[in-house]
């Protein structure tokens, strides 16, 4: 505790001096009778270097007691320094005080110097009287007024004293007291031992003797003033290298020549390692030496420049200044030097501005130096946070070096924005936690350094406006900063918007009264940048983005002098942009969409667009976002004028989607998509069509957004039902063989098999099921029809996807979509999407199609009937065997209760029965024979015009592979089995003479079908028609009976059920008996044996027949198939054998014999054999 105590009532150095300050201060102004104590004595205080720190207190002191004592004009005010030795003189006290003045807020010491200097000027020069008195208080009322606000500025206030000491220098009317007050300013001792540790007092005296040597005519002076000046200069000191620099400069403003040749004497006298001292033993200069003494006179040339006479300067600054210093630019290593270089450079361009010389003047030089600076900033990594004022001097003295003549090319000022943008912008700033042994500033000190070379680039970059405020000069300066502004570091993109912010507002101010400058470009662009960073993750980037919208807004659209509250109230916006809620962001983009949807001109409109939608993969996922709220409301807004640019938009969102990470954004780019849908259905759907298949995530992506808008959900099913309908399905392509065959492909076309594609997406998601099931109907047979047509067409070989298997994808995701699980339940088990795929089974799909509609949606079957009629007329053929054979199957569910529908479908069949494709005819003969199934009585009423269309069918001449006749045969015989003898007899002959040629048809499933309907027509037999019937049996009696052991088991199953059915008809007991016993189908049979039997039976039932049987057997002897022929001899030979002696006379012997022997050289190893076996049984012929 005692240490504790001891510690915090110890006095420092500081506490002391500030108490004794205090002490002082109430002696001079509360103690009775101290002034004949103090004054003058305290002047003694004033010059020696040991009271340099007491100089503030003092001069308080001195200016409260000498004030008091001229304002009351007392007796001992007056002072007599001749007698008063001990008292420094007037231009001592007037030099170490302004000295001093030179920094004025250290320990507030400016105020009381002034006062000081005003209350003894009297005693000082009588001619500074009238000026001091004018002057002090207004640099009192600065001193005031800028010390504490934060606006103090080093320089200004330098410049004021500067100006302040000419102005009293211009009073004296003798050059006496001037050089008087200049040697003793430059007296060397007194300035070694007073300044010694203080260079920023020291460097403002050479200023103040440069004023000094400036107004003197005496050349001796200046010469030895300039020499003291370099005797006693710190080169470390960068503060006494500018003073002596500045000095050296004032004085040249009268002395050039002599400044300039005592410049050269130093360069080769001090800029040289050489030794001093008796025999050089005294230590030569250090590399580091010669470089601080070459920073210090190259700042000398630059001051020299600027502060030489306009007149003398054109001639001198190229051959006598730039001469002596351009060997010093190259290969710069020192920072010192080049920082100080560059300062030179940039006085030399001020030098040789226009303004400032009051005359035009090309400076030839100026290239070589903008190169120099430039390689001094590119030497400065942009990776390493900024430690050098290198960058923020080199782009003031561009700036200067901008502003001379002539212009600089494009090329040249590109060069320049670039390597300022590229090295400035993007310099990291330095962490308190920074560990880094090339860096030795500090945090603080790196921020100060940043922050000036950011505003020097913007200083930099509108002087290069200046010089040409054109629309064009604005975007070559936009072109460097626009990249920054959307990078990835939010430094970066402050930075960026920072210089493009200032750039704005000059143009704004320089366009107003200029019209050319108004008509803006580049507002498409700035605006398209500008509006994702609205909602920037940094609120100084979002409300500068608001801000430059704004400036850009008025400098394009603003009428000069007039308000605009629409574009003024985007102030308020910048006031929201700082919330980082993202909803109030949301709030904020939307509302400035409305602004710009208004004040966004038609020509600019597109292009802004295309800028918005580069903005949709900012790297910051609020700004892409604020670029999808402002785009969907153009969208929404203006979409009408985006017309003919529409198939650029919606490639920009496709394209932009596939670099979109973020999920808001993605949303937000895919609504566009929807926006524009609304409002161009057709041009968008046939540009979407048009991409190839297969189709990318992203692209898919923009199909099911379609299904978040139901009235549009519904719009696009309709019109993509409207493709499939109304484009062409495929092309027809001749081609031509090896062999010169010629044959015809159908290639695919890309429209509605992408249509297709199209609707399996829209139907895969669980929205809109409300409208797919109401538009059931119409889809569900569009859709079949698609799927069978895509079944005939070829598949492409360049494509991965063929068109039968999208189409069939498009029907399942349909009926998924609309709920039909007992369609597809029956469908996949019948394994109808396979077979749907083929061409040669995609009708058979189609009939698995209409049996599961009929499952699921009775109720829906005859609007379905109503859509799919009107392609009955296709031209395309298997759009019409689709169709053709949907009705053939859907007839066969029908009832009693849709007998009217039935009728429907019957009509349309028989209106495709003359079809130009035989599949069409054969699936409308197949329709007609399923009328049989029709459940009631009603099958009769059409008996007449289906058995007409039947026998039509079975007469059709093309019909290559007997489908047709085949499918009427078919048809018959279940026609039959359902209507009465009266509806049959008119034409049961003609029937029964038109199947017997099919009873050798080389298709198994014709003559099977043929000899089927034969035995159906034995239903008929017993009544009117019983006698021709008969007739009829007996002649097709031989063929049913051969074909009973042919090749194919359907025939011989089909000649066992008619002989069967036949049978009862035959008028034999005997025979009818063995047909019934015999011909079971499940049983095989043994037919050499039964047909041995059966000819025993035959030549006693029907003896007057033998003959008539005989011939008919004969002529199977040319049969095409081997067993028939071979049944046919065996046949013949048991007939013959069986028949008795006394009839052998009743057959043509001769005849068959001949018949036999010529089968004994057939082919086929079994016909011969039969025929042997028949020749041995005829051994009693």
């Amino acid at each position: 505790k005692n240490m504790a105590k001891l510690s915090t009532d110890t006095v420092t150095p500081k506490k002391l001096k500030s108490m004794s300050e205090n002490v002082l201060q109430l002696i001079t102004t509360t103690m009775p009778h101290m002034d004949s104590v103090l004054w003058p004595s305290l002047l003694e205080f004033i010059a020696p270097y040991e009271y340099l720190e007491a100089a503030g207190v003092v001069s308080r002191c001195l200016a409260a007691i000498a004030g008091k004592k001229r304002q009351q004009n007392d007796e001992d005010y007056e002072l007599n320094f001749e007698e008063l030795v001990n008292l420094p003189k007037p231009p001592r006290i007037i030099s170490s005080l302004l000295a001093l003045l030179g920094h004025p807020l250290k320990a507030g010491r400016g105020e009381h110097i002034l006062n000081c200097l005003q209350a003894l000027v009297p005693l000082l020069q009588e001619e500074f009287v009238e000026l001091w008195d004018a002057v002090i208080p207004k640099l009192l009322r600065y001193l005031n007024d800028h010390s504490n606000d934060g606006s103090w500025s080093q320089r200004h206030w330098e410049d004021r004293v500067l100006k302040f000491l000419s102005m009293s220098l211009d009073e004296l009317s003798s050059e006496e007291w001037l050089l008087e007050l200049g040697n003793v300013m430059g007296d060397k001792e007194y300035i070694t031992a007073t300044y010694a540790n203080d260079s920023e007092e020291k460097g403002f005296l050479y200023k103040c003797l440069g004023v000094v040597m400036r107004k003197a005519t005496h050349k001796q002076f200046v010469q030895l003033q300039l020499e003291m000046m370099f005797n006693t200069i710190k080169h470390t000191s960068q503060a006494e290298r500018e003073g002596c620099a500045i000095g050296v400069g004032f004085s040249a403003a009268n002395h050039l020549d002599l400044v300039v040749e005592k410049l050269e004497n130093v360069t080769k006298q001090d800029m040289v390692r050489k030794s001093k001292g008796f025999f050089g033993f005294s230590k030569d200069k250090s590399e580091a030496d010669i470089e601080r003494i070459k920073a210090t006179v190259l700042l000398c040339y630059g001051y020299v420049c600027f502060h030489s006479p306009p007149s003398l300067i054109t001639s001198r600054v190229e051959v006598s200044i730039l001469r002596v210093i351009n060997p010093h630019f190259a290969k710069v290593k020192d920072t010192v030097v080049k920082e100080n270089l560059i300062r030179t450079i940039d006085l030399i361009g001020k030098s040789v501005n226009p303004d400032h010389l009051k005359t035009n003047f090309v400076f030839a030089g100026r290239g070589d130096l903008v190169n120099h600076l430039l390689s001094y900033i590119t030497a400065e990594s942009p990776a390493i946070p900024i430690t050098t004022e290198i960058r923020s001097l080199s782009m003031d003295a561009l700036s200067t070096l901008v502003k001379l003549q002539p212009r600089l090319s494009d090329a040249d000022q590109f060069d320049m924005m670039k390597v300022a943008t590229d090295h400035v912008i993007p310099a990291p700033t330095l962490s308190p936690n920074t560990r880094r042994r090339d860096i030795t500033i500090t945090p603080e000190d790196n921020y100060q350094l940043t922050t000036r070379a950011q505003q020097e680039l913007q200083s930099l970059l509108i002087v290069i406006l200046s010089m040409d405020y054109s629309s064009n000069n604005l975007e070559s300066i936009y072109k460097h900063l626009d990249p920054w502004s959307r990078s990835t570091e939010g430094v970066e993109r402050t930075r960026a918007m920072e210089c493009i912010l200032k750039v704005l507002e000059n143009y704004y101010k320089n366009s107003i009264d200029n019209e050319p400058s108004r008509e803006l470009p580049l507002q498409s662009h700035l605006i398209g940048r500008m509006v994702p960073r609205c909602s920037d993750p940094l609120i100084y980037v979002r409300q500068t983005a608001i801000e430059c919208i704004q400036l850009t807004l008025k400098i394009a659209c603003s009428v000069p002098g007039e308000e605009d509250k629409l574009i003024d109230a985007l102030s308020i916006l910048k006031d929201r942009a700082d919330s980082d809620d993202a909803s109030n962001l949301f709030s904020l983009c939307n509302d400035l969409s409305k602004v710009l949807c208004k004040k966004i001109a038609g020509d600019y409109l597109w292009p802004t667009v295309q800028v918005l939608l580069e903005g949709l993969v900012d790297y910051q996922g609020y700004s892409s976002s604020g670029a999808c709220v402002v785009l969907n409301n153009i969208f929404k807004t203006r979409g009408s004028a985006l017309s003919e640019q529409l198939p650029e938009i919606l490639d920009g969102l496709y394209a932009q989607l596939a670099h979109i990470d973020t999920p808001q954004t993605r949303t937000g780019t895919l609504r566009c998509m929807r926006t524009l849908c609304h409002q161009y259905l057709q041009q968008t759907m046939t540009h979407l069509l048009d991409k190839p298949l297969p189709w990318d995530s992203n692209l898919i992506a923009m199909w099911e957004v379609l299904t978040g808008d139901i009235p549009l959900f519904r719009s696009v099913l309709n019109h993509l039902m409207e493709v499939l309908t109304l484009s062409l399905p495929y092309q027809e392509r001749t081609r031509t063989s090896a062999g010169g065959v010629v044959s015809y492909q159908r290639v695919e076309t890309p429209v509605p098999k992408n249509a297709s594609q199209a609707i399996a997406i829209l139907c895969r998601g669980e929205e809109g099921k409300d409208v797919t099931k109401e538009l059931f109907p119409k889809m569900f047979s569009i859709l079949i029809q698609r799927v069978g047509i895509s079944a005939y067409i070829e598949a492409d070989k360049k494509s991965k996807i063929n068109s039968s298997s999208v189409a069939v994808e498009a029907l399942t995701c349909f009926l998924t979509h609309t709920d039909s699980e007992v369609m597809l339940t029956y469908l996949e088990q019948n394994n109808a999407w396979t077979l749907l795929e083929k061409e040669d089974t995609s009708p058979h799909g189609i009939l698995h199609l209409a049996r599961a509609i009929v499952a699921e949606y009775p109720s829906m079957i005859r609007t379905t009937v109503d859509a799919l009629s009107s392609s009955l007329s296709s031209i395309y053929d298997p759009q019409r065997i689709t169709v053709v054979a949907f009705y053939s199957e859907l007839i066969s569910t029908l009832d009693a209760t849709n007998i009217g529908l039935a009728e429907q479908i019957m009509n349309n069949l028989l209106g495709r029965q003359v079809d130009s494709n035989y599949m069409v005819r054969m699936y409308c003969i197949r329709g007609l024979g399923n009328m049989a199934d029709i459940k009631g009585n009603e099958v009769s009423k059409f008996s007449t015009t289906v058995l007409s269309a039947m026998l039509a069918g079975m007469d059709d001449r093309e019909d290559p592979d007997e489908l047709i006749t085949m499918e009427a045969m078919n048809g018959l015989s279940r026609i039959f089995d359902r209507i009465d003898e009266g509806h049959v007899r008119p034409i049961l002959i003609n029937i029964t003479l038109r199947i017997r040629p099919c009873f050798e048809k080389p298709t198994p499933s014709v003559r099977a079908a043929a000899i089927n309907l034969f035995g159906t027509l034995s239903r008929f037999g017993n009544g009117p028609s019983e006698g021709p019937f008969h007739e009829q049996i007996q002649t097709n009696f031989v063929s049913l009976l051969l074909h009973l052991n042919e090749g194919d088991p359907t025939v011989v199953m089909a000649s066992k059920s008619s002989l069967q059915k036949l049978g009862p008809l035959i008028k034999s007991k005997n025979v009818n008996g063995m047909f019934q016993k015999h011909l079971q189908p499940e049983e095989s049979l043994l037919y050499p044996d039964f047909l041995n039997d059966l000819c025993k039976l035959i030549v006693i039932d029907f003896i007057e027949k033998v003959n008539f049987y005989l011939m008919s057997a004969v002529q199977f002897f040319k049969s095409m198939w081997p067993e028939v022929r071979s049944n046919a001899a065996l046949f013949v030979g048991y007939m013959m054998g069986n028949l008795p002696k006394n009839r052998s006379g009743i057959v043509s012997k001769e005849h068959i014999c001949e018949a036999l022997i010529l089968l004994l050289r057939d082919s086929s190893s079994q016909v011969r054999a039969s025929a042997a076996e028949a020749l041995s049984l005829l051994h009693e012929y």
